[in-house]
This record gives structure tokens, sequence and C-alpha cells, in this order.
């Protein structure tokens, strides 16, 4: 009876063990350029853990509390983690590898190089009150699984006569399929208007980005627009012969 005892005990840790190596990361991931990946395991007595990234060979690495730290490789592309298990004692199972892919996202090219539909509008031109800035926009990977998980989301911050920069949505309009912004607002003066993209995770996302920054690019170019006032209405002078 004793030694089934224990048997069913060794069981039920080799069960537990499993169970949480399976479960430990369960997804691919979507990483930036250099990111550090953290990783956490459960503490277990008498196991201890490696890590091998591509098949370049599996490395202990020293936790900080508890955590062990990867860099993300600079070079986009799919990588192969595998956490590895080993145990110290006999009489303790070590689990299975635990394998899992993460995602090194190209970076993005963002920039504001085309001049603005309107240079200067007038707050009385009705329809035409407005100006429209349009990015060059590239380096998002093209099909799956990167179409179906991540989208684009452009940002503008506006600064209006060198004051304190805005969120342009509250003077103005982004297109969220073209990233164009369209500046509306009325208030006389001069807007400098910079924009940026990242990546974003799409609704009913199935992968994971977790480099919760979305690898984000800043367009180096700015763009200026002059909201000037309405003239005067002029004074008309009427005679009669």
């Amino acid at each position: 009876m004793k030694t089934t005892i224990k048997t069913l005990k060794k069981m039920m840790l080799v069960a537990l063990f499993t169970l949480i190596s399976s479960s430990a990361f369960a997804a691919t991931y979507y990483v930036c350029a250099g990111a550090t990946l953290n990783f956490t395991p459960q503490t277990i007595a008498n196991i201890s853990y490696t890590w091998d990234v591509e098949g370049g060979g599996f490395n202990s690495i020293t936790p900080v509390a508890g955590v062990y730290s990867i860099t993300a490789s600079s070079t986009p592309g799919t990588y192969t983690v595998t956490m590895r298990s080993t145990s110290s004692n006999p009489a303790i199972c070590a689990p299975a590898d635990v394998v899992n892919d993460f995602i090194v996202l190209p970076p993005l090219a963002f920039n504001l190089a085309s001049a603005p539909s309107n240079a200067q509008y007038c707050t009385s031109a009705g329809a035409n009150a407005n100006s429209v800035i349009t990015p060059t926009f590239t380096g998002f990977p093209t099909g799956t699984p990167y179409t179906d998980d991540l989208e684009a989301e452009y940002s503008y911050s506006v600064v209006k006569d060198g004051g304190s920069a805005v969120n342009g949505t509250t003077v103005g309009t982004i297109n969220t399929t073209t990233g164009a912004y369209t500046l509306t607002t009325t208030a006389i003066g001069t807007y400098v208007i910079t924009g940026s993209v990242k990546y974003k995770q799409k609704a009913g996302f199935t992968n994971a980005l977790i480099s919760t920054s979305g690898c984000p690019v800043t367009g180096v170019t700015t763009q200026t627009v002059e909201v000037i006032a309405a003239p005067a209405q002029p004074t008309i002078v009427i005679t009669a012969n």
C-alpha cells in the first residue's frame, strides 16, 4: 500500500508539472526588434530551467526575482524559444520541454513627406476649411498571420503657435485606413503636425502582441498649416444719380 501511495504521488506530481509546462505559453507572440522577453515560470522545488533560442543550445540564465530575460533578435522573422526543465531529484520527474514561437516584427517606415493639400485655409472657407496631410507608410508585413492579427494604428500630435502639443483628434480627424490626417479646426493660428504609426492588435486577435508599445515610429518630417481669419466685411458706398 505504501508503495502504491508513493507511486500515485509521483504520478500526480508529473501531471502537475506537465500541466504547468504546457500552459505556461500557449500562443505565437509578436515582439519588437531588440525587445526584452521576460519569462516567469512557476517556482518548483528541485526544478531548474534552461533556454534555447532557435537551436543555439540550452543556456542557463540567472533569474532576477524569478524572471528570466532574453533579448529578442534585431532581425525580423520567426524564432523558436524552448524552455527545458531539469530535476535535481531523481524522485521528481521533469516536465516536457515548452516550445513557443516569437515573431520579431519588421520596423515600420513612416513620414509626412507630402505637402498638405492646403498650406493655408480661411476660417470662412466652408467645406474647404481644412487641410489633408497624407503620410508615406511602408514596412507592414503582408500575408498571414500578420494581416489576420495586426493592423496599423496612426496618431498625430499638433502644436499651435509654439504651444503645448495636443492629440491631433482634438483639432482634426484621422483616416484609419490610409493614415491621412485632416486638420479641421477654425481657430486662427499656425499648426505644426507630427505623425506616427505603430502595430495594433485586431479585434478577434488570435496570437499575442506582447510588445505593448506596438513598435511605434514617428515621422522625421513635420508639416505646417496656417488657419487665417476671414477678411473684414467690405464697406460699400452706395450712391445714386
